[in-house]
């Protein structure tokens, strides 16, 4: 493929991604300095695995909670057979144990794809970047590498 071809097809899927008026019209995306261009975007693996360990946590909780509520339920049947609230009791828990385990499930399956995008955005956009560095085009650098 010849270069202008190759520069023909960045400038057609950079009309494609412009985000209203955030894309400089030199072409680079929003102005960091003046006549320079930033990167249209910047990601990091902090955040996600900040929010992951937060997911973790308020599974452990919820997990504790659900042990805990269990437990203490098993402590109301034995004196209180024949009262009203204990027959209310009897009737929530389940619907109570429902919806713990569903947030406990749920805050397990966003930890584990919250770590995973971190270690994504951590590992595998670096590893991208170093093989499109290594490339060399006979001494012609493109926009991004001035």
């Amino acid at each position: 493929m010849a270069w202008d071809e190759w520069e023909q097809l960045k400038a057609g899927a950079a009309q494609r991604m412009q985000i209203d008026h955030l894309v400089d019209p030199g072409g680079g995306g929003p102005s960091s300095t003046p006549g320079g261009s930033a990167p249209d975007l910047k990601a990091s693996k902090g955040p996600w695995t900040k929010a992951s360990g937060v997911a973790q946590d308020l599974r452990t909780v919820t997990s504790a909670g659900l042990t805990e509520l269990k437990t203490a339920h098993e402590g109301v049947k034995g004196g209180t057979d024949g009262f009203t609230s204990t027959a209310a009791l009897n009737e929530i828990l389940p619907t109570w144990e429902k919806r713990l385990t569903s947030v406990r499930d749920e805050c397990d399956r966003l930890h584990g794809a919250l770590a995973m995008t971190g270690r994504d955005f951590g590992e595998i956009d670096p590893a991208v970047a170093a093989k499109v560095n290594g490339v060399h085009v006979g001494g012609y650098k493109p926009d991004w590498v001035r």
